[in-house]
């Protein structure tokens, strides 16, 4: 266990999201979310919903309490914004409010330092169809923010604005595995994406002139540099692009207000129309920036030349069935490549801790070394629960260990590492994987009222965050 430098000062805890852990779907005023619209239609192959999840919203208590005794002092969770404006009239739902003030005020009972998100993906139906696609989205958006920061202030420490942009455009407008489910092109992606910085930057714009003391930040999929197995000047070209697609174009607008060097000639290259760019909005860009990265850290891309097929992202939600390889594709560009020596977990992602290092180095090196946060670090595992009522979750403990190893030798290195969150603080609904992939440190047994059972990890972190804030072992 490697001790982390200032590790007493840097927030531990870990990580959930609105809709995977809620449930309440339809109680107490909340409107329905396209994820409540998906999963709810025949799209929804699996038949799998969110509706009662792990059901934090009648277990928060419970959870934050779990939380302060595994001695974590931060916790990230996203607000529903269907929740709390249930309808497309501005009104603001008053049980919404005080569920979350009550969240809030849990987390403040015990010292926990709350980390908000107020978009996880789950847009409300009213925005329509169109979702991202559509202009207007920004404005509402940003209205929404507007609201969520009068209403909740300074109590709220750290704002999100919106998580993985850059993720959810993907599946949302181009894959079509996530809702709205728009099968797209290259076109399609990148104005949604563009529409989501721009709305980043409105919605901080918002955030300014309350005057709060609170920081705000977006939180960003995967910065680690894109990998090559070749060093040839064609998989070198391969990799400058894979950064730039994957992540430059989120990070380099988000932190250093402008989009990335390059990006305008290779989008025409694709033959992208950017008649939807204004210069207005360059301008909010180019003002309104962060004040802290948040980095969702999972798994390195290794990409090659582009050799075949069109723009496409591949997402294996199907271990016992699939062979998909996972990866992105840009046409005339790049596509995903495999390194045969290195783990894969069951879904077919990279186990490659080192990979957390490369991310934390390029946000120092790249972007001004900006305050950052592991926003979430896990390891998703099919795991039965014994006649002891214990989770024996090995691999997890050994993921877990050999990343912080990474990360700490980031932060030894001058990374500006502010905290750090597992995904997840409780098993909960895995979007598409539905419940048979589990990510939490608390097993959540989903046939007997979500009762909760804390994990051999849970008590793993409990005594690793002891480790790095100098606290004696309890009895």
């Amino acid at each position: 266990m490697k001790k982390f430098k200032d590790g007493d000062k840097i927030l531990w805890g870990s990580a959930t999201a609105a809709y995977q852990c809620e449930g309440a779907w339809n109680e107490d005023g909340k409107g329905p979310s396209i994820w409540d619209d998906f999963v709810h239609s025949d799209k929804n192959y699996k038949g799998i919903t969110g509706d009662v999840a792990c059901d934090f919203y009648h277990h928060y208590k419970e959870d934050i309490k779990l939380l302060a005794e595994g001695c974590q002092n931060t916790f990230r969770f996203s607000f529903s914004w269907s929740r709390l404006f249930p309808k497309d009239d501005g009104i603001v739902n008053s049980a919404a409010v005080s569920f979350y003030m009550d969240v809030l005020n849990e987390c403040e009972k015990y010292g926990i330092v709350p980390n908000v998100t107020l978009l996880h993906y789950d847009l409300p139906s009213y925005i329509g169809a169109e979702g991202w696609e559509n202009r207007e989205t920004i404005t509402k958006f940003a209205e929404y923010c507007k609201r969520c920061f009068e209403i909740f202030g300074d109590k709220i420490p750290y704002y999100a604005t919106i998580n993985e942009p850059n993720h959810n455009s993907y599946c949302g407008y181009l894959t079509g595995n996530y809702p709205p489910n728009h099968v797209g092109d290259v076109q399609n992606l990148v104005k949604v994406c563009y529409h989501n910085m721009v709305a980043n930057a409105l919605a901080i714009k918002e955030f300014r002139k309350l005057g709060l003391k609170s920081k705000i930040g977006i939180v960003n999929s995967g910065a680690s540099r894109a990998d090559i197995l070749k060093d040839t000047p064609e998989y070198q070209e391969a990799k400058k692009y894979a950064n730039m697609f994957f992540h430059g174009w989120l990070i380099g607008a988000a932190v250093l207000g402008k989009f990335p060097d390059g990006l305008k000639e290779a989008l025409e290259k694709l033959g992208v129309d950017l008649s939807f760019v204004q210069k207005e909005d360059l301008e909010l860009i180019s003002k309104y920036r962060v004040d802290w990265i948040g980095d969702n850290i999972y798994a390195r891309k290794v990409v090659k030349p582009w050799e075949s097929g069109e723009t496409k992202m591949v997402v294996n939600n199907d271990p016992k069935n699939s062979n998909a390889i996972e990866g992105v594709t840009v046409k005339g560009f790049f596509e995903p490549d495999v390194d045969p020596t290195t783990r894969k977990n069951p879904w077919g992602r990279e186990i490659y801790p080192k990979c957390g290092y490369d991310a934390l180095m390029r946000l120092k090196n790249e972007y001004n070394n900006i305050p950052v946060f592991v926003t979430e670090n896990g390891h998703g595992m099919f795991e039965e629960l014994a006649k002891n009522d214990t989770i024996n979750d090995d691999e997890r403990i050994a993921f877990l260990e050999e990343y912080l190893d990474y990360f700490a030798k980031a932060k030894e290195e001058g990374c500006n590492l502010e905290g750090y969150y597992v995904w997840s603080t409780m098993d909960l609904y895995s979007w598409i994987n539905g419940y048979e992939k589990r990510y939490g440190l608390v097993h959540v047994d989903y046939d007997n009222e979500c009762r909760r059972i804390p994990k051999k990890s849970y008590y793993w972190y409990r005594d690793f965050i002891k480790f790095q804030q100098n606290r004696e072992e309890e009895n």
